[in-house]
């Protein structure tokens, strides 16, 4: 993974574990939404100016969206691992258990076949 892809990733996975809207986000940075959105997908090459504004707003500091995971210690990798669980939960929070079940069969069925291989 590139690093302007691997940036926008970790800026996602940080503001979504602080429970953090996007239009939060740009507004604390006094960037536009949609621009962002670009940044977060890796479709954006920022300066360092604008990433230290996104750091600033988020409270982090550079190596949270700088350190690739193979360097991270087992610590770090599994505190990542908590904050996306969260994320996880906070979005099938509100789900019917139909819905909860189906994505539970999908992910039993991807998993299943990486296990295969």
């Amino acid at each position: 993974m590139d690093l302007t892809k691997r940036v926008g990733m970790n800026i996602r996975t940080i503001r979504k574990s602080q429970n953090m809207t996007i239009d939060a986000l740009a507004e604390k940075c006094d960037f536009q939404s949609p621009y962002l959105s670009d940044v977060e997908r890796g479709e954006r090459n920022i300066t360092l100016q604008t990433l230290n504004r996104i750091l600033d707003a988020l409270q982090v500091e550079p190596g949270s969206v700088l350190i690739p995971d193979s360097s991270k210690t087992t610590e770090e990798r599994e505190n990542i691992k908590e904050e996306l669980l969260k994320i996880l939960f906070n979005t099938l929070e509100d789900k019917d258990e139909g819905d909860i079940r189906m994505l539970l069969n999908i992910s039993n069925e991807i998993f299943g076949r990486f296990n295969k291989n």
